[in-house]
């Protein structure tokens, strides 16, 4: 059989073409699954915090604009002699290897050395991963690319670099252009809303520390059965450094703020008196509207609860604004003072409330059983042998009685006769309330 010249080459083309668009879709594929998103460029986008231990990474105008890395900023940290010594990044969300497997970053080093990229569960240690690339090219911009390609989604949530692994000798390094896979914002479970308890394994409160704090969720140091949150302010830690409840998305729902009810609560236990405890909330969606108030720790070794105010806001912050909306909260232990200056210290918190006309908002309460109501002076309590952290709040909000255990009953000789609010927590950790009139 015979064939045109034209009906060959028509074939051809069409073979070719085909092959041209199986390719090009190939390609857009691999650009889909590997795209990158910016941690921190150190320049317009800096969507995550990179911090340090024992020394905080900052940002410097960039000393060699040349090769690989032409940007105007980048990060410098100072290794120090600690053997292990690097930056972090802990993130409001899980890894999603779904969206790319590849992390880059541009390192600058003095030396010949081996740098070695880690992805864990920042709550976890015992959940990580991590790749090596080694550095022979000193004093000169190099790009370190570390391939997860078996990496499990939903499991890391805290990027940790070591510069010179293993190594105790100090050396300045610089670095830039952290990029990878994308996280899943939030993270796995329900989103956080008042009150922050730290007892529901379905929800995930998301601790992200800043400024040199390192927070996790254990048990309470004086009560196995309690879970409560536990805050190092590390000896490298920044005058400002905190925790966010929530992560960047803060609470489910706004703090419901009124004319009358301005105020939150926190348990904190403090290794001394005296220590500065500042309350910061604002919108998950707007830094710039925030309001700061703070109380002081007058317990050494034990829990209390400190109050917070937003009506009386901290010196040089905005003041409360109910036309606004705030829906995240950052706790700073400590505030005002460095680590550097105070030494490391270790904080435990746990119950962050907003007091209503009821003491306590949002919260899924047991009925606890109590008698007479009303009463005159003296309150009885059923199964008090199995109840702590006893409460009780006047109509206005306001705490009146506070205890961390008690009898079978509470003298009320000194109430002024009105509506009252009484809470507990079972040793189960249930939260109980009730209601009860004093004549």
């Amino acid at each position: 059989m015979n064939f045109s010249p034209n009906i060959y080459f028509l074939t051809l083309k069409i073979f070719i073409m085909r092959r041209f668009f199986t390719f090009l879709t190939l390609m857009l594929f691999a650009f889909a699954v590997n795209a990158q998103y910016i941690y921190n460029d150190f320049d317009e986008n800096q969507n995550e915090i990179f911090n340090g231990w024992p020394n905080q990474p900052t940002i410097i105008a960039n000393p060699d604009v040349s090769g690989v890395d032409t940007s105007a900023n980048v990060a410098e940290w100072v290794r120090s002699t600690e053997q292990w010594a690097h930056v972090y990044c802990q993130l409001p969300g899980k890894i999603d290897f779904s969206t790319g497997t590849v992390f880059n970053l541009k390192v600058h080093s003095p030396i010949a050395c081996t740098v070695l990229f880690k992805l864990e569960d920042k709550n976890d240690g015992s959940i990580s991963t991590e790749l090596s690339s080694d550095v022979s090219d000193t004093n000169t911009w190099v790009q370190l690319s570390f391939d997860f390609t078996d990496g499990e989604s939903n499991k890391y949530d805290q990027i940790t670099i070591f510069f010179d692994f293993s190594s105790t000798t100090d050396n300045t390094f610089y670095f830039d252009d952290v990029t990878g896979p994308e996280y899943i914002p939030g993270g796995s479970g329900q989103q956080v809303d008042l009150p922050v308890t730290f007892e529901d394994p379905d929800v995930n409160y998301m601790l992200t520390d800043f400024g040199g704090t390192s927070s996790e969720i254990v048990a309470d140091p004086t009560d196995e059965t309690n879970t409560v949150a536990k805050t190092i302010k590390t000896d490298a830690a920044e005058t400002w450094a905190g925790t966010t409840v929530g992560g960047a998305a803060g609470f489910a729902n706004p703090i419901p703020f009124t004319e009358t009810f301005t105020t939150m609560s926190v348990d904190v236990w403090s290794p001394a008196a005296g220590y500065p405890v500042r309350l910061k909330v604002e919108d998950a969606n707007d830094p710039t509207i925030s309001v700061e108030t703070e109380d002081t720790s007058t317990v050494a070794m034990g829990w209390e609860t400190l109050y917070f105010d937003f009506s009386n806001n901290a010196e040089g912050t905005a003041p409360l604004n109910l036309d606004n909306t705030y829906n995240k909260a950052s706790i700073f232990f400590n505030f005002g003072t460095s680590g550097g200056d105070a030494g490391e210290l270790t904080f435990y918190w746990d119950n962050m409330y907003f007091l209503d006309n009821t003491g306590i908002i949002n919260n899924e309460f047991e009925t606890l059983s109590i008698y007479p109501n009303p009463a005159v002076d003296v309150l009885h309590l059923r199964n008090a042998a199995n109840l702590k952290n006893v409460t009780i709040y006047s109509v206005n909000g306001q705490m009146i009685y506070s205890a961390e255990k008690v009898g079978s009953s509470i003298d009320l000789s000194n109430f002024t006769s009105g509506f009252y609010t009484i809470t507990a927590k079972g040793i189960d950790g249930t939260q109980y309330h009730a209601k009860f009139i004093v004549k």
